[in-house]
């Protein structure tokens, strides 16, 4: 029965409960205002106790605290709030950036007269980036009688289900009926109000800012609204400017270069693995992997000899083939294949191809055998294979041995390892054309450096200093700088050249350091060089941390 007598005190309240009228006439809307930047007074012979604006959430017995509060002695009540040092000019702020990020902060005001019994008030602070507009958590105040007439609705909805148990799209239908006025989610501050005072809640938020411009913009959108079903659109307020105040305006755009070594004479080596049936030399394009080796041989040859920067001088052309059977058909095989394998390129390029390609063969590649065999795991017996490589100076014999010796690895040397025997090495020599000195020292534009400034204008602080860090100059520094690395970009400056960029710099990594009377010497002395940066320090707020004692 006592559920039932929430429907006539319900009816009573709702009636006089006008909410969308009252407000509208009056105009009522939250406001958003910077943290204040208050100047410190000496502490009177009595402090006193700070006082807090008690509310309470709906999920929880406990009150919750927003702001804490102090007493004038005029009987006036201020916040009594430690914030950063920051800058405030006209409508604007100065935001410093860190590890990529910004902190803006701000406070929210709710007046009372937006508040009520039977209302809620949900606020969303709105942030204008440069690529969009994005909302954050929003601002939760629910009046007493609001934040029970849910309570119900849920508990109806709750026993409906549970009677019932329909299917999803019933259980859809039933929340919509039961449920006016959703419990707000993804909120960060959801709270039920029983009392009527302004209040003021502290908001910060740490922004990326990749990709950013030099400016962000707050702005406040939200709306009361009624058990009786009305809607009141808050007013626009006034946007709150942060201007993100990097380090990126030191950027030294100066252009490096780099002392490049032209040599007159250049060697491009090539290897590919053409498979000749077994015993024979004869180039057979379907046979294996044949027609894309014989193709990449082609282009790269192709590539060479139409280049417009070198002659090509000649070409060497080895074959070599694997150490099964005797030495003496391996290397006249090998020869074979070799001739064979000009021909064949001849008859593709010409006789320009044939003057140009000289022919080499090793019947047998010990030497490559025994480096391939000393980079392989797979073989227990490794060491003592290789102390027979080196006991046998006859190439049939130690083949020989190895087959009877190591019969387990010799099956995986056969088949793993001889087929990379079967190749063919191709040496180009260049000669640069038109140049007369054999070498000659010239200056080019640094273009991975120039990569490197280039990320850095774009706020990709990781990347440019993947890039940067080597170079040890101005850039690398405020690479380090945004991305927090205080400590290790003050050695760096400590070993540049003086100027008033580099003193200013050392003047901020002073100032998150904590060494305040270091980093003020060094934003004197970037002053006295350059005159300008004694207004840019006013606006900076880590340079402005440096010129209060306190």
């Amino acid at each position: 029965m006592r559920h039932y007598l929430w429907i006539p005190i319900l009816c009573l309240l709702l009636g006089g409960c006008t909410v969308t009228g009252r407000l509208q006439k009056r105009g009522v809307g939250a406001r958003a205002n910077y943290t204040s930047k208050t100047a410190r007074l000496e502490p009177p012979r009595q402090t006193p106790v700070p006082q807090y604006m008690e509310y309470k959430h709906r999920d929880s017995l406990r009150p919750v605290y927003f702001i804490p509060t102090v007493e004038l002695e005029n009987g006036e009540r201020v916040m009594q709030m430690e914030l950063d040092e920051v800058v405030v000019v006209a409508r604007s702020r100065t935001v410093p950036e860190r590890d990529g990020k910004v902190a803006i902060d701000f406070v929210v005001e709710l007046p009372h007269q937006l508040q009520g019994n039977c209302r809620s008030v949900a606020v969303t602070p709105m942030l204008h980036k440069t690529d969009g507009t994005v909302a954050l958590e929003e601002i939760s105040i629910r009046g007493g009688l609001f934040s029970r007439v849910q309570d119900r609705n849920y508990w109806q909805f709750e026993q409906y289900v549970r009677v019932f148990r329909p299917n999803a799209a019933g259980e859809q239908r039933a929340f919509e009926r039961f449920v006016k006025h959703p419990y707000p989610e993804s909120v960060r501050l959801d709270s039920v109000v029983e009392g009527h005072e302004k209040i003021r809640y502290y908001y910060t938020q740490s922004i990326p800012t990749r990709g950013e411009g030099k400016t962000m913009l707050i702005t406040l959108e939200g709306a009361v609204v009624g058990l009786d079903g009305s809607r009141y659109e808050l007013p626009p307020l006034d946007t709150l400017t942060y201007h993100i105040s990097s380090m990126l305006t030191f950027t030294d755009t100066t252009r490096r270069f780099l002392t490049k070594v032209i040599e007159k004479y250049a060697v491009v080596r090539d290897r590919n693995y053409v498979a000749f049936p077994v015993g024979k030399a004869d180039i057979i394009d379907t046979l294996a992997d044949n027609a894309a080796q014989l193709g990449r041989i082609e282009a790269l040859m192709d590539e060479l000899i139409n280049q417009k920067e070198f002659y090509v001088d000649s070409i060497v052309l080895t074959a070599s083939a694997s150490p099964e059977g005797a030495l003496m058909l391996n290397d006249r095989l090998a020869r074979e294949r070799a001739y064979a394998l000009k021909r064949y390129l001849a008859g593709h390029f010409g006789p320009q191809a044939d003057t140009l390609i000289t022919v080499r063969w090793t019947g047998e590649n010990w030497p490559e055998l025994r480096r391939l065999v000393e980079s392989c795991d797979s073989l227990p017996d490794r060491e003592k294979i290789l102390a027979l490589f080196d006991s046998k100076a006859d190439p049939d014999r130690r083949e020989a041995l190895l087959r009877s010796k190591y019969p387990k690895e010799y099956k995986y040397i056969r088949e793993r390892l001889y087929p990379l025997l079967r190749s063919v090495d191709f040496r180009y020599d260049l000669r640069r054309v038109g140049m007369v000195k054999d070498t000659i020292h010239t200056t080019v534009p640094d273009t991975l450096y120039a990569q490197g400034v280039e990320l850095l204008g774009q706020r990709r602080y990781g990347e440019a200093l993947d890039i940067l860090e080597n170079y040890h100059d101005r850039n690398t520094v405020i690479a380090l700088l945004s991305l927090g690395y205080d400590e290790r970009a003050y050695e760096i400056l400590a070993g540049l050249p003086e100027s008033a960029e580099a003193c200013y710099l050392k003047a901020i990594a002073c100032s998150r350091l904590g060494r305040k009377a270091e980093g003020r010497g060094w934003f004197l002395r970037a002053c006295n060089l350059r005159k300008t940066f004694e207004f840019r320090g006013r606006l900076d707020p880590e340079i402005s941390n440096l010129l209060t004692e306190n």
